[in-house]
């Protein structure tokens, strides 16, 4: 710390002193001072009389000056007021109207300090009481003598200070609890009295040993008011602003700060009053803040905590309900030694929100933060809880950690529950941010919250020395109208700087948004950057059916994730976006638009890319652009060995789903792969790409004539012996470039227009002289009754080569079974081949097909002159990359070279 030298020299310079008073008061006993009560308020005898006030309580103030002595533990209490005298009686005998009663006197305020050589010093101070308001002994007074009659006492402040000072470990523990207001009583116009206000200071010096230091501040209670007096007050605010220090050469140090707003007083209407009179009983607010610098202890532990009191509770309906107090704890800590831990932990707890018959008041809202910074391992923890009411506060919950190692964090907000009102409305959540940043060698740690409107992002920037784990995760609760219980988590994490060398650990972020009921929106995002291996994924969830009706509205989910490393490292990415969840009998709802991206990039390791989309499935008169799945998954490795596979899956009442592999051939060109799905009327659709053979992929699917797509497009194996390939293929292609799988059914139509199903597969490369390709149809599948058309369109580079279509099982038979298609002579330039299958079916059924691709006379290739993918363009921003990941298959890229043949 700043002021440590100075602390320091002036600690050796006393040493014998110390020792000699740590001798002295080892067993003093403990100093306990009460200040005088306040004398009650005299009752009044003549008839609608007011009561006398009762007199203050005496205020203390105790310091080690004015007791005598140095001692270690100290408890002073202010004087309790005196309460009020009762009112005079009615004029008549049953009347209900009589005098006030007399106003209780204030407590008395306190305060303590301690100043201890011996290493403990404790300090209390507890301010007095307020008194009681005198009895009214009808039911009401409408026209007192005064308007200061009638009321509670409000409470004594309470102010406390400990320090210690030691060669050994120190410990310094300072309590202040404000004093409870007075009560009313005083008919319609009793006001009760305050709570009150509450702050402590605590430390500790030690020359070697370990130091502790402790300040707890509690708000006093808000007074009630009794009988027919209907406004309770106010709890009493609790501070503590830079209210511990411990200071030590070599020790540890370990600092709490508590405070505890108070609770406000009920509030009682038994019969309403003629008088709109105003009420305030409000929880007490509570702060806890430390700004904190420390160069030398070994090890530092923080505990840094506020919460905020409940509002004042009503009797019936004649005021507003009373809020929860606030509560803010905010931690920055700085340690500059090397090696030198951090833990701390920040909490924050809003008080409830006053109830009353019909609902209750606003919950208090929580912040808490903490800056930590260290050169050892770091630990924090930061949680945020708003308070419940009729309707919930808000939470925030801000973390940023760095330090050396690997540096461990969570930062968590809840917002607070709503409670049901009148009119009936669902329960209202308040917002609840998380926010988490953490920087070292390696990371570990999460950001999540939940309310009506959720939101957590995680960021991380480290070194690649050490693995990452890291998630963010929002979770929307509570609804009330259209668009109430969104969800957005964000998790980015770096591990790669310009200029500096890059550790290779692993790197796992996930992103998880849950939206709420009827139209609510969750977005989740992951972004990783490193050189190691990754696995990143992100879901969102949104919408779901409402009280079981299946035609409420659904809701929409974006889900992206990208996820980019070099290198032999391998890559795992996944989005996956899922709208109207339905109920829990499976019941789904109309609408909902979900769309979910993936993003994998590597060296020559194996890349996997997963999209998963889904929407709403029902039309029914419903625009069917509320109900799209669009699903878009990319794989992309940029060296010789690389692996690159790509699925994407979506189901809607439309959809447009599409997966794109790209890899490098045997001769050091780029070459991609891309299979797409579109539907105008399907609900399910998978589609995959691979750079790699994989002989489950090129197999037929097995057809149920339920409503279903299949695309699939990949590298050729090998061994083309391995596909089965019918006679007249296998003669015409000997080497197979590239395969292909389409498949499209429908259980049944969803209305009287037909189903249009749509299948691609694409295949892009580049020629350096005069080409020739064919194509070879395998073999194909049926399933249900025949489809009304089937539609086949080859192009390349926009140009249409094939146009043909079947209205025949028959015919479509015949042409996709072990027939050749040859697409003729290529120029040299980039290509890219696009085929295209559509079938369209007025009832229900199912078909399939498999295709090869490869080269006929003359063919060969070259990777001469053909840029790869990381010279074409550095690695786009995300506005960019997402606007490729959703419609890539332009690139150029280069087939493998092989020697020319003449075709059979």
């Amino acid at each position: 710390m700043k002021q440590f030298s100075s602390k320091q020299a002036l600690a050796v310079g006393l040493t014998p002193l110390l020792l000699s008073l740590a001798v002295t008061n080892a067993f003093a006993a403990d100093v306990v001072r009460t200040g005088n009560a306040g004398q009650n308020g005299a009752a009044a005898t003549a008839p609608l009389a007011a009561g006398a006030a009762g007199k203050a309580g005496q205020s203390l103030t105790i310091n080690p000056g004015n007791a005598g002595a140095v001692y270690n533990n100290l408890t002073v209490t202010g004087g309790r007021g005196g309460n009020g005298g009762a009112g005079g009686p009615a004029v008549q005998e049953g009347d209900a109207e009589a005098g006030t009663g007399g106003s209780g006197g204030h407590g008395g305020a306190a305060s303590a300090t301690t100043l201890d050589l011996t290493g403990y010093a404790g300090a209390s101070a507890l301010g007095g009481d307020g008194g009681h308001a005198g009895a009214t002994p009808g039911w009401f007074n409408f026209t007192p003598a005064s308007p200061a009659y009638g009321n509670g006492g409000n409470g004594g402040a309470a102010t406390s200070t400990a320090r210690t000072t030691a060669v050994g470990n120190a410990t310094a523990l300072a309590v202040a609890i404000g004093g409870a207001g007075g009560n009313a009583n005083g008919g319609a116009v009793g006001i009760a009295g305050v709570g009150g206000a509450a702050t402590a200071a605590a430390s500790a010096t030690s020359l070697t040993g370990n130091v502790s230091a402790t300040a707890v501040a509690n708000g006093g209670a808000g007074g009630n008011g009794a009988n027919i007096a209907w406004r309770g007050a106010r709890g009493g605010n609790a501070t503590l602003n830079n209210a511990v220090r411990g200071t030590t050469t070599g020790g540890s140090v370990t600092l709490a700060q508590r405070a505890t707003g108070g609770k406000a007083g009920d509030s009682f209407d038994t019969i309403p009053p003629y008088q709109d009179l105003v009420g305030d009983a409000r929880g007490g607010n509570a702060v806890s803040t430390l700004v904190l610098e420390d160069n030398v202890a070994s090890g530092l532990s923080l505990d840094i905590a506020s919460t905020g009191g409940n509002g004042g509770a009503l009797s019936d309906t004649g005021i507003s309900p009373n809020a929860g107090g606030n509560a803010s704890s905010a931690l920055t800590l700085t340690s500059g030694r090397n090696g030198a831990g951090i833990d701390a932990q920040v909490a924050a707890v809003g008080g409830m929100g006053g109830s009353t018959p019909f609902g209750g008041g606003i919950g208090g809202n929580a912040s808490a933060s903490a800056d930590l910074r260290g050169k050892g391992a770091v630990d924090g923890r930061v949680v945020a809880t708003g308070g419940a009411g009729g309707t919930g506060g808000n939470a925030t919950a801000s973390l940023r950690v760095s330090g050396a190692g690997t540096v461990r964090g969570t930062a968590e907000a809840n917002a607070g529950a709503g409670r049901e009102q009148w009119p009936l409305t669902r329960s209202n959540y308040g917002a609840a941010t998380a926010n988490l940043a953490l920087s070292g060698d390696g990371a570990l740690g999460a950001a999540s919250s939940n309310g009506g409107y959720a939101t957590s992002n995680t960021n991380v920037s480290t070194t690649g020395m050490r693995a990452v784990d890291v998630q963010s995760q929002a979770v929307a609760n509570g609804a009330n109208g259209a668009d109430i219980g969104s969800a957005i988590a964000n998790t980015v994490v770096n591990t790669v700087r310009a200029g500096i060398s890059a550790g290779t650990a692993a790197v796992r972020a996930v992103s998880v948004a849950l939206g709420g009921e009827r139209i609510e929106k969750a977005t989740a995002t992951t972004d990783v950057r490193a050189a190691g291996d990754i696995v990143a994924s992100s879901r969102a969830v949104g919408g779901y059916t409402s009280n079981g009706a299946t035609d409420s509205l659904a809701g929409e989910t974006v889900s992206t994730s990208r996820a980019i490393t070099s290198g032999a490292h391998n890559v795992s990415v996944t989005a996956t976006a899922l709208s109207n969840i339905g109920d829990a009998n499976g019941a789904r709802a109309f609408r909902g638009n979900g769309t979910a991206s993936a993003y994998g990039r590597s060296g020559s390791g194996i890349v996997e890319s997963v999209a998963v989309a889904r929407g709403g499935v029902y039309g029914y008169g419903y625009e069917a652009g509320n109900g799209h799945a669009n699903a878009a998954a990319t794989a992309v490795t940029t060296q010789r060995g690389g692996v690159s596979l790509a699925r994407a899956e979506g189901e809607a009442l439309t959809l447009n789903v599409k997966a794109t592999a790209q890899g490098i051939a045997a001769a050091g060109g780029a070459v991609t792969y891309a299979a797409g799905a579109r539907s105008t009327q399907g609900t399910l659709a998978q589609t995959s790409a691979s750079s790699a053979y994989r002989d489950s992929a090129f197999q037929l699917p097995q057809l149920a004539a339920v409503s279903t797509m299949t695309a699939h497009v990949g590298a050729g194996p090998v061994n083309p012996g391995a596909l089965g390939l019918g006679a007249n293929v296998a003669a015409a292609i000997p080497t197979v470039l590239g395969t292909g799988v389409h498949a499209a059914g429908i259980e049944a139509p969803l209305s009287e227009t037909p189903a249009v199903l749509a299948t691609t597969g694409e295949f892009s490369f580049a020629t350096d002289s005069a080409q020739r390709l064919l194509l070879g149809f395998v073999s194909s599948t049926f399933a249900g009754g025949s489809f009304d058309a089937l539609d086949l369109t080859i192009s390349n580079n926009g140009v249409t080569l094939l146009s043909q279509s079947f209205t025949t099982l028959a015919a479509a038979n015949l042409f996709f079974n072990d027939h050749v298609l040859d697409l003729g002579s290529f120029g040299a330039g980039s290509q890219h081949l696009v085929i295209n299958s559509s079938l369209t079916y007025a009832q229900q059924g199912a078909y399939a097909f498999n295709y090869v691709l490869g080269g006929g006379a003359l063919f060969r290739t070259s990777a001469l002159g053909v840029a790869t993918l990381d010279s074409v363009s550095a690695v786009p921003e995300p506005s960019a990359w997402l606007m490729m990941s959703l419609g890539m298959g332009g690139m150029l890229l280069v087939a493998r070279r092989r020697k020319s043949k003449t075709v059979c």
